[in-house]
């Protein structure tokens, strides 16, 4: 027993020491984590306003493997109003152990501007040894003209992708809205029907925000659709969402650090009651914690609903097609009686060479031409699709003045682009089913064709191709608008229409009557 308690004895003496050295070795520095931002997300010299809400953010954390009690306090300039209590206290069990908290700071509207600073000292107790460590942060009080001096809106983008850079697939400075039909809005207002849909159209703008200040600023970013005549918001633009407020959902926090310029987006719902027409859009930055708009920017945008022309354009052109090739199918033994065998060759052959002339060719120029000139393309492309192909046109109705030549002449075109080059699509069907059927009728109705033919008038000719190509131009827009969902500027449907559509129409037309007569010459 004796040599078991002097073993015991010796032992104490050797780890009281150690247990000593462990606590005088402790470095709260080394072992500990202290910071303190204010307003919360921002490291160093903050800023705010007179009359705002800030939020500070304590943070503390152990790396030490033993127990760890702190006291925790805030020292605030005088002026300052704490909405919580100034002391904490907290004791940390493990390595890795943390504690934090959210404290709510009150700036009153009568307090001087100027660069405050703001203490917190947290007391450490590790096994009865106590530590102090201080963290010191700035926080500069501004008056609102300085602040809106320091921040600027340098960017609005309308549409944006998710990243808030620009969405080419659409205009600029437009929304995309789905509209009920107006004609569908008459019919459920009288049998006193409704449409509930649920969801949401939604895409995103984009807002780059500078800050020329010194300090590092956080912001909130939101916006408001205004009625462009009354001033007050739309809310078919922010509607409600899950049964809150779309502010809820529509703004963007930033931290913008002193000289900084960043890009967000911002999502833009827009619910089914939405109208079309010309809206204000105004983005508003205020500064995190106050309800104070420091800068806003106004822009002009245009809500672009659902447009129900192209839609009965597209579905009377197909309907139109189907019809004419019924008719064909129904009648094709009448109509192929009335030419002869020769008639019906030469018109195969002038099918084949504009596929040959023209199809072919354009595979390759077609997107060489897009490459190169850009949306002012069709000025290129026009020499193949207008005046070399009306110029066959025309010369074909010289040889073979009667009704169904330009029909078959578009069959044969048709079936050879198909088979050889599969474009067998419901656009090419559409498009050539109808410049057939207004080309045929108006040929006949003007007395290019018909009984007594008379097809060699130059201008009567160049015109009727002409007002053809415009009608069944613009019905080609019409067609790609809503089968493919693409979008047309005015200006480019206009020039399209007027200067693929009827100048080079009627060039080709005019060319093509001289043709004609020289291959009539050369028949005979």
């Amino acid at each position: 027993m004796k040599n078991i308690a002097f073993l015991l004895l010796i032992l104490m003496l050797v780890l009281q020491p150690a247990t000593a050295r462990a606590q005088e070795d402790f470095e709260p520095e080394e072992m500990t984590s202290f910071m303190i931002q204010v307003p919360h997300g921002v490291d160093g010299s903050g800023l705010a306003v007179g009359g705002s809400n800030l939020s500070a953010y304590v943070f503390f954390e152990s790396y030490y493997s033993g127990d760890m009690n702190v006291t925790l306090e805030l020292d605030l300039p005088e002026g300052f109003v704490l909405q919580d209590t100034p002391v904490h206290s907290f004791s940390l069990q493990t390595e890795y152990d943390d504690w934090y908290r959210l404290v709510d700071i009150y700036i009153p509207e009568d307090l001087h501007s100027g660069t405050y600073d703001i203490t917190a000292t947290a007391v450490v107790d590790v096994n009865g040894n106590e530590h102090t460590i201080v963290r010191r942060t700035r926080l500069r009080v501004a008056s609102k003209e300085e602040v809106a001096d320091e921040i600027t809106i340098t960017g609005v983008i309308v549409p944006s992708d998710e990243d808030g850079y620009g969405d080419s697939s659409h205009p600029s400075n437009t929304l995309v809205i789905r509209e009920t039909s107006p004609a569908l809005k008459k019919l459920l207002k009288v049998t006193d029907l409704r449409i509930d849909r649920k969801e949401l159209t939604s895409t995103f703008m984009g807002v780059e925000v500078s800050n020329k200040g010194e300090n590092t600023i956080p912001v909130v970013i939101t916006y408001d659709i205004l009625d462009i005549r009354t001033g007050e918001p739309v809310k078919a633009f922010k509607p409600t969402i899950l049964g809150m407020n779309a502010d809820t959902f529509c703004y963007a926090a930033l931290t913008l650090p002193p000289g900084s310029s960043s890009l967000v987006s911002l999502p833009l719902y827009v619910s089914d009651n939405a109208m079309g027409g010309n809206y204000l859009l105004r983005v508003k930055v205020k500064i995190t914690g106050s309800d104070w708009v420091a800068v806003t920017e106004d822009q002009k945008i245009t809500a672009v609903s659902r447009k129900w022309g192209p839609i009965m354009i597209t579905f009377a052109s197909a309907l139109l097609g189907l019809t004419a090739v019924s008719l064909f199918f129904s009648r094709s033994k009448e109509i192929m009686d009335r030419f002869k065998t020769r008639n019906l060759v030469l018109i195969s052959l002038f099918g084949t060479v504009s596929f040959a002339a023209i199809n072919l060719p354009m595979t390759i120029l077609w997107e060489l031409s897009h490459a190169i000139f850009g949306p002012f393309s069709f000025l290129f492309t026009g020499l193949f699709h207008e005046v070399l192909l009306y110029m066959l046109i025309a010369s074909l109705v010289v040889l073979i003045p009667k009704p169904g030549v330009v029909s078959l002449f578009m069959v044969v075109r048709f079936l050879l682009g198909g088979f050889i080059t599969g474009s067998f699509t419901p656009i090419t069907f559409i498009t050539l089913s109808l410049s057939a059927v207004i080309l045929e009728s108006m040929m006949y109705v003007t007395g290019i064709t018909g009984k007594t033919p008379d097809p060699e008038n130059r201008v009567r000719m160049g015109v009727v191709c002409g007002i053809a190509d415009m009608v069944s131009g613009y019905a080609s827009f019409s067609v790609w608008m809503v089968l493919y969902r693409l979008f047309y500027s005015n200006w480019y449907i206009m020039a399209n229409i007027l200067i693929d559509g009827f100048l080079y129409t009627f060039i080709g037309a005019w060319f093509g009557i001289s043709l004609g007569n020289r291959l009539k010459k050369v028949a005979e």
